[in-house]
């Protein structure tokens, strides 16, 4: 399928505010509790013209590690790098029809043809006029930049989107089976009374999704979450999932109840329940506990209906085909609650004129406030204004929120310093070849008060279950015990030559009142016995101009094995572009590996804009001087910069020789002809 216009980056983009501490309440002149400010981004510096914003989404880039976020504005949806989230960049701009509501998730998954990671993203959007349909943004040109896909859709437009069966940090598929789109609320009907309830598509062919079924039931799906039973209720309450690893539960916020499908078999999707709670106005979202058992249910209209301060609702999974009210958070003010997430015991919550709420969910059916940062600063009032949504799932801690007024928010929480202390992977990466028994290392920090513990599961990633065997497993902790703990994971020798592969590790529902550490995943790397480590350059060849995005990321893989220390020196090895005049940045030096580590490194180099008409210039950076691998493959990446003034115009040519007109030869044209005279002369006596 064909690309359409690649979308227009631009450089950096400028924070209205510096990082600013949460200080005696405030933040930047914004109303703080437990939030730091990092950064703000607001709308005029997004994209030109948008008036407001929508909701938000993110992932980290599996090739480099970079962290991306996605926030859907009136007039289309931007990817910003937010990898240093002090100074974020605007990556690209995808235009779409003027709408309020814009929403968006992220597939990710390794593409053993290409032997990189592919990403895209599914925008959806809704409103009265709005026939955008479903969006499909290729990520594949990240980090440099992204583009829309010529993707048609069935339908015109929809209120919200879901990928299920996905890591919400990384977009990949939790069991390597291929993941569901479910759409809600599109404006297509299975018959004359059935309009807006869930469609699922198959993501087969990410490029185009391909409807598989829609909701045998009348209703108009608001939101949605998914996730996996398999515990006893697997066989007990679901329909299809006796046969099945898993149940995997959907469910539908469809404003006048909470409805809880199995959708095992995509193609036969079953209603198990729907369900009330005390003063429903319109159920709009919510989310799951990471355990499965209790639901976070965010209600749009109970405050302005009934007069009620924020309510938070919670309902108990316990008996998914009969869920009851099991408790509630009850807010200071008026402010509506709209979108919540759950990372550990921590309650992301998107509470509009309030800002970010963040709860603190250990003992689920009673949540506690622990930390505000307020977005809109104006009031608390019931108004459709402030935050929108929020993205707590970066791996580097940081927390996005989208603004209706005002934009982008990078926030750092605070409030997961606690006495029963934090519990992290001791490392990013860990290595192993086939074969081995490995442990990989968790730490509990800065606090050991009262036992703790916390489960952890594997995400298959490039590998799958032949590869190994531990999927999951809980981690204790005694009261003042901080020692290290380790998962204990056999790996299967397959006996086949694959390269390397990778799992990666999450660490999920932490019990006793102990957080989750920012390191709350963790990768693995996986090598056929005896593999040598080899660097390569991901990418050989970079398109850049000297104005736009003004950045070339040079991306650098170790691949093989990650055994063992590894380093290379990098340099430029030629062109005619010059370093100082056309380019700086990480020019030369040594990029190292310690053993058990195999995540990329990422050269910077900035373009300079001169200003000067030229042609397209050039410049290569080479790998050279291994240590602890082989000789690098794809040792040499060529990085062409075009010109935006263009090419140089050609000299001036001469005027013309003035032809004689007649009369005598000039004294000059004498000469000239008596030289060649006595030249011929001179040949002809020679011979």
């Amino acid at each position: 399928m064909l690309c359409l216009t690649l979308a227009g980056a631009g450089s950096g983009i400028s924070s209205s505010e510096a990082a600013t501490p949460c200080i005696n309440g405030s933040a930047g002149g914004f109303t703080c509790d437990e939030i730091d400010l990092i950064s703000h981004v607001d709308l005029p510096d997004i994209s030109t013209g948008p008036q407001s914003a929508a909701d938000i989404w993110g992932f980290v880039d599996l090739n480099s590690n970079r962290e991306y976020t996605l926030i859907g504005v009136d007039t289309g949806t931007a990817v910003i790098d937010t990898t240093n989230p002090d100074v974020p960049q605007l990556i690209g701009f995808i235009p779409g029809q003027s709408t309020s509501w814009r929403d968006i998730k992220v597939y990710q998954f390794y593409d053993d043809a290409l032997s990189r990671w592919q990403a895209y993203a599914y925008v959806t959007a809704d409103g009265i006029g709005v026939s955008d349909g479903l969006f499909v943004i290729d990520l594949t040109g990240l980090p440099h930049s992204v583009q829309k896909l010529n993707y048609v859709s069935d339908f015109t437009r929809a209120h919200n989107v879901f990928i299920a069966n996905s890591d919400y940090s990384t977009g990949l598929s939790l069991t390597g089976d291929v993941p569901q789109l479910i759409i809600a609320g599109s404006n297509l009907a299975a018959s004359a009374n059935n309009d807006g309830q869930f469609r699922i598509y198959s993501l087969d062919d990410p490029r185009s999704p391909g409807f598989v079924s829609t909701a045998p039931a009348a209703g108009d799906m608001h939101d949605t979450t998914t996730f996996f039973v398999t515990d006893q209720r697997k066989n007990s309450q679901c329909v299809n999932a006796v046969n099945a690893d898993a149940c995997e539960v959907l469910i539908d916020f469809r404003g006048s109840s909470v409805d809880i499908w199995d959708i095992t078999i995509a193609n036969n999707p079953v209603r198990l329940s729907q369900s009330q709670y005390p003063n429903r106005a319109f159920s709009h979202s919510g989310w799951q506990s990471e355990d499965g058992m209790y639901l976070f249910v965010q209600d749009e209209f109970d405050e302005s209906n009934f007069g009620l301060k924020t309510t938070l609702n919670v309902l108990s999974l316990a008996d998914l085909t009969s869920p009851v009210h099991a408790g509630a958070w009850t807010g200071p003010q008026q402010a509506r609650d709209h979108n919540g997430f759950v990372r550990g015991n921590r309650y992301y919550m998107t509470n509009y004129t309030r800002g970010l709420t963040i709860l603190d969910i250990t003992d689920p059916t009673s949540p506690e406030f622990v930390g505000n940062f307020d977005t809109y600063g104006a009031d608390d009032s019931i108004d459709f204004e402030g935050a929108w949504g929020v993205y707590p799932f970066f791996n580097s801690g940081t927390i996005a929120v989208s603004d209706i007024n005002t934009g982008l928010y990078l926030l750092k929480d605070l409030t997961r310093s606690v006495p029963q202390g934090s519990l992290a992977f001791s490392s990013q990466s860990f290595a192993a070849d086939e074969g081995q028994q490995t442990l990989i290392t968790v730490q509990r920090m800065a606090g050991s008060t009262g036992p703790v513990s916390v489960d952890y599961q594997i995400v298959p990633a490039t590998a799958d279950s032949s590869d190994f065997q531990t999927t999951t497993g809980t981690l204790n902790w005694s009261d003042g015990d901080n020692t290290d703990k380790s998962i204990v994971i056999d790996l299967t020798d397959d006996l086949t030559v694959e390269g390397m592969e990778q799992i990666i590790l999450r660490l999920v529902s932490p019990g006793g009142g102990a957080t989750l550490g920012d390191l709350n995943t963790a990768t693995l790397y996986l090598s056929d016995p005896g593999a040598q480590s080899q660097v390569r350059f991901l990418d050989t060849l970079v398109e850049s101009s000297e104005t736009g995005l003004g950045t070339v990321f040079l991306i650098v893989q170790r691949i093989g094995s990650a055994l063992g220390q590894v380093s290379i020196d990098y340099g430029i090895s030629g062109g005619d572009a010059s370093v100082g005049a056309d380019f700086s940045g990480d020019t030369s030096g040594t990029l190292t590996w310690s053993d058990g580590d195999a995540g990329p490194k990422t050269l910077m180099i900035s373009i300079t804009n001169d200003t000067d008409a030229e042609v397209t210039e050039f410049f290569e950076m080479s790998l050279t001087n291994p240590q602890g691998a082989t000789a690098p493959s794809n040792a040499i990446a060529r990085v062409n910069i075009s010109s935006d003034e263009g090419p140089a115009p050609p000299p001036t040519a001469p005027p013309p020789r003035r032809r004689s007109g007649g009369g005598s030869p000039s004294p000059l044209s004498l000469l000239m002809l008596g030289l060649v005279f006595l030249r011929r002369l001179n040949q002809t006596g020679a011979a």
